[in-house]
C-alpha cells in the first residue's frame, strides 16, 4: 500500500514538473516537412532585376511571388473565402528584414485562358498537392484538407517575424507574430 501510494506521488511529481509542450496550431502545415519545388518550372519572369514566380492551385487559388532588390512580396487570389470586406486578393510582404501584416483588396482576377490564369501572358503551372512552393520570402502547399496555405517570413531573421494565411473551403485565417 506505501509503495503504490509512494509510486502515484513520484509519478504525479514527475508529470507536474515536466516543462509545458508548445503544440503547433493544427490547421496551419508543417512548411518544413514538404518536399520543394524547383524555382525554374515556377518561374513566369526571369530577370536579374525584378523576377516573378508562380503557381495555381486545383480548387482556383493562385498566387505570384516576387523580388526586387530587399524587397519581397505575394499576391494570392481567387475563392479565398471569408477575407474582410469581400476582398479576393491577400498580399504578404516584406521590405528588408521588417515583414508588414497582410492586406486584403477586391481586384479583378489574373487574365486566364481557357480557365489557367496568367502572368504577362505566362500561363502559371499547377502546384501539386503537398509540394512546397519557397521561394522570395514565401512558402506555400496546399493538401486533401487545406485549399491554401502560406508563411511569409523575413530572409534575415525568419523564425523572429512572419505572416501568413491558411485558407479552406470555409474560411480564411491569418497567423504570424507581428
Amino acid at each position: 500500500m506505501h509503495r503504490t501510494v509512494f509510486c502515484t506521488i513520484a509519478a504525479v511529481t514527475v508529470v507536474a514538473a515536466a516543462p509545458a509542450v508548445a503544440l503547433a496550431d493544427p490547421g496551419i502545415p508543417d512548411f518544413a516537412s514538404y518536399p520543394k519545388v524547383t524555382a525554374a518550372d515556377y518561374t513566369v519572369r526571369d530577370g536579374l532585376a525584378y523576377s516573378v514566380r508562380g503557381f495555381r492551385t486545383p480548387s482556383g487559388l493562385n498566387c505570384t511571388s516576387s523580388q526586387h532588390r530587399d524587397m519581397y512580396a505575394l499576391d494570392c487570389t481567387g475563392g479565398l473565402v471569408g477575407l474582410p470586406d469581400g476582398a479576393n486578393w491577400i498580399r504578404l510582404r516584406a521590405s528588408g528584414p521588417v515583414v508588414s501584416a497582410p492586406t486584403f483588396s477586391t481586384a479583378e482576377d489574373r487574365p486566364s485562358v481557357e480557365g489557367v490564369p496568367q502572368f504577362e501572358a505566362t500561363p502559371l503551372p499547377l502546384l501539386p498537392a503537398g509540394q512546397l512552393y519557397a521561394f522570395d520570402a514565401a512558402q506555400c502547399v496546399w493538401t486533401d484538407t487545406v485549399a491554401l496555405a502560406c508563411k511569409f517570413a523575413s530572409r534575415e531573421k525568419p523564425d523572429a517575424e512572419y505572416t501568413g494565411f491558411v485558407a479552406t473551403t470555409t474560411g480564411t485565417t491569418t497567423f504570424g507574430n507581428l
